[in-house]
């Protein structure tokens, strides 16, 4: 008896040392997911490894319970110096962005997530909270806030298809993953660009909480708390809860007045339930309010009446704004600047349930959105181009799916599932032009969309050798939207009804690839992908019938070839990746020319463009205390075949003639604006200063070359190329109970803009964020 439980107890520390217990894991992998994960019921598919790891953990206690009768064997397990091993031995060009790293690169917002990965573009729409999201030159200028956008943002696995949903704080998050090229084909819908998965922290059985106060430039102060724990034996929860305020950096250049000052406030909570060993139900419910400040316009060119009193702004955080008194009467409108008012809220039920053959998997999740938006769009006094917008948007979204277990020693991997989205959204969008010499009136454009999108997908695989598998992929995406009751009043002089507009898509997408696992270590694989992204509508200020007709879906057909390698017992990782993307249809924002009124944005599809690049990324740890990365992004895209408005001599001749009249041009072999080359890396030292405490220095940078955001690239709609330049120390025991960490951002104070635009005839910039220097202290329980 007793040499029997040495013996299973040698196989269990046999298992733990060299990654034997799961077979569907690689040695390297299954030893780190021993030893690092803890105990939690995450959602949907996810919840499946954590489950059966934790089914390994118990057994192998109860195991060892039994054998301390006659001997105890402490069992050690190295952790390896990397991360998301898993991700390892996937076919994919996924960027993974752990928790630890969002908070030591002091990612505030969304938009600082395009800091840390390849190829990844995430801008504001104009100045609004709504987001557009562009990878690999893949993405859509969502100007009127009511088309699907081409890179997918999805929180806990739902996906978020309109912009003005993704505008919430970033707040405890657990990680985020950053997915080029097509896909819907395992979840979720059908895209052309991409996924960015926004990953929050689930609820944990042991109690635990903490909090975050940082303190940085400009009066900006962020904090951030959490509680978890469990109610009972099966069931958990987590409460998390983010406050930013101040931090406005932009100047009235006419009286010295603060702008963009940050006033948002936003709480999460979670239930996870496990009412037996096989089912895990998971509930999120969330609320979010943005009372903000609206960023400020910088004035780049005047080609008004005053640009005598108001060129080109020599100060790079001067704007101006103001707001006459008929237009707030007409909009209801009592501040005296501009500013945001949206809430967010929403619920998401997610229920997994693990038969002997497989997981069926089941989420549901009801989002609204209620956006009221100020800006000043022409950044001067004078009523030019004053909007007030006003969104009432709601999402449900329905998904079955059901695929082998995780844990299954099968070579054959199958994914079934469907997904549904209905969107239902009115808006109201007003402009004041009563000092825009040829227009003069106040103008309100409204409209309701509704959409309904439906998609079926299947994904099969199959591992032909032990180190060599298939996967091959069918997704079917029908969807359709209308536009209704599109009208446009001028006040006091017409009225426009452009009627109700609709647009249908019904389309094939998916993908065929092989993975070859060359070492326990090193991935090789390729891939042939189809994407499919709807078409949609503008509506914004519409003031012909031609803004008002349905562009068609875009689809792409993409090549992707790359490799991961993990070498020197994980202390070095090379990633690296090639594609080429051919694209039909593409979706841009262009601009439509009506005389007697001045150049007016509408989307057009160009019929062919290519785009093609290569990224890598390194994760070196030469040594215990240093951490190197290293992420490099090129890309390249040309219209192939494309006729179109040219902007640059449409502005050209207005500023000779004052009269608005369209030129066009050919395309043809001409750069379509994407950014060629973008970089980040960083550097983190461990200097161990006392036996049970230590102190992290990090310096890190950001780059990311010139865009152009409309066809032809004119100069004053293309984003300028900038650098930025990162540091923190932060003092922490060896335990991590508590840190206090000081860091810069913008440390070399460069100038740059985030975004470029017209209204009307003044040229416009935002400019991004100066030096701030800041400290946080974090404390957890």
């Amino acid at each position: 008896m007793v040499l029997r439980a040495l013996s299973r107890t040698y196989k269990l520390t046999t298992a733990l040392a060299f990654g034997t217990v799961s077979t569907t894991l690689f040695p390297a992998e299954a030893a780190q997911r021993h030893s690092v994960h803890p105990l939690r019921h995450a959602s949907a598919k996810g919840a499946t490894n954590t489950t059966a790891a934790a089914r390994h953990r118990n057994a192998g206690h109860a195991t060892s319970r039994a054998a301390t009768d006659t001997e105890t064997i402490r069992v050690s397990v190295r952790r390896l110096p990397t991360r998301f091993n898993t991700e390892q031995h996937v076919g994919s060009s996924t960027t993974m962005i752990s928790s630890e790293t969002l908070q030591q690169r002091a990612v505030i917002t969304t938009t600082d997530i395009q800091k840390l990965a390849p190829n990844l573009q995430i801008e504001s729409q104009y100045g609004s909270s709504a987001l557009n999201f562009h990878l690999r030159g893949v993405g859509f200028n969502d100007l009127t806030m009511n088309n699907t956008p081409s890179v997918m943002p999805y929180i806990d696995g739902v996906a978020y298809s309109i912009s003005s949903m993704t505008s919430g704080p970033l707040f405890d998050i657990d990680s985020i993953g950053v997915d080029p090229g097509p896909s819907g084909f395992t979840h979720g819908q059908t895209t052309t660009g991409g996924e960015v998965r926004i990953t929050t922290k689930a609820p944990e059985k042991q109690f635990h909480a903490g909090i975050s106060e940082d303190f940085a430039s400009y009066n900006r102060s962020k904090t951030d708390a959490f509680v978890t724990g469990s109610i009972t034996h099966n069931l958990q929860y987590r409460l998390a809860a983010e406050l930013l305020e101040d931090g406005g950096y932009y100047r009235n250049r006419d009286t010295g007045q603060s702008l963009g000052n940050q006033h948002t406030g936003a709480i999460r909570g979670k239930l996870a339930w496990q009412p037996d060993e096989n089912t895990d139900v998971n509930l999120t419910g969330y609320w979010s309010l943005n009372r903000s400040e609206a960023p400020g316009f910088r004035i780049n060119n005047n080609l008004s009446a005053y640009a005598g009193q108001y060129g080109r702004d020599l100060g790079y955080y001067q704007t101006g704004w103001d707001i006459k008194p008929a237009f707030a009467k007409l909009i209801g409108y009592h501040d005296t600047k501009p500013d945001f008012n949206d809430l967010n809220w929403g619920f998401h039920l997610a229920m997994a349930h693990r038969f002997r053959f497989g997981q069926l998997d089941v989420s549901s999740a009801y989002d609204a959105v209620q956006l009221h938006e100020y800006q000043d769009q022409d950044g001067m006094l004078y009523a030019t181009a004053d909007n007030y917008r006003t969104q009432v948007a709601n999402s449900f979204t329905q998904e079955v799916s059901l695929h082998n277990l995780k844990d299954s020693p099968s070579r054959f991997t199958w994914d079934a599932g469907l997904y549904y989205n209905r969107v239902m959204q009115k808006q109201n969008n007003y402009y004041d032009f009563t000092d825009y010499a040829l227009r003069g009136y106040l103008s309100e454009t409204s409209f309701s969309s509704p959409q309904e999108t439906f998609n079926q997908y299947v994904t099969l695989g199959y591992k032909v050798l032990k180190n060599l598998r298939f996967v091959g992929s069918i997704a079917h995406e029908s969807d359709s939207r209308q536009l209704v009751d599109l009208t446009t009043i001028h006040v006091g002089h017409n009225d426009l009804n452009f009627g109700t507009h609709g647009a249908l898509a019904n389309q094939f997408t998916g993908k065929i690839g092989v993975e070859y696992q060359a070492t326990p270590t090193s991935l090789f694989y390729a891939d042939i992908r189809k994407g499919m992204k709807p078409g949609g509508f503008t509506a914004n200020n519409t003031v012909v019938a031609q803004q008002a007709q349905p562009i068609k879906p875009e689809t792409i057909l993409a090549y992707e070839i790359g490799t991961k390698n993990d070498f020197f017992s994980h202390r070095l990782r090379l990633n690296a990746a090639a594609f080429y993307y051919d694209y039909r249809d593409q979706q841009v924002l262009g601009n439509i020319v009506v005389p007697s009124y001045g150049s007016v944005g509408s989307y057009v599809s160009v019929p062919r463009s290519t785009i093609w690049g290569v990224e890598g990324s390194m994760e070196a740890h030469p040594t215990r205390d240093l951490t190197l990365t290293q992420v490099v992004g090129y890309q390249r895209g040309v219209y192939d075949q494309f006729h179109s408005i040219n902007a640059t001599q449409v502005n050209a001749y207005y500023a000779k003639t004052g009269i608005w009249q369209a030129f066009y041009s050919d395309y043809h072999g001409v750069d379509s604006g994407i950014p060629k080359i973008s970089m980040n890396g960083s550097a983190i030292y461990t200097f161990h200063v006392l036996p049970r405490y230590h102190v992290l220095f990090d310096v890190d940078y950001s780059y990311r070359g010139a865009e152009g955001l409309i066809p032809g690239n004119p100069p004053y709609r293309t984003v300028p190329a900038y650098f930025l330049l990162n540091s923190f120390l932060t003092f922490e025991p060896n335990s991590k109970k508590w840190s206090a960490t000081i860091y810069s951002t913008n440390l070399a104070n460069r100038k740059y803009d985030l975004t470029r635009s017209q209204a009307t005839n003044v040229q416009t910039a935002i400019s991004g964020p100066p030096r701030f220097i800041g400290g946080r202290v974090n404390y957890n329980f």
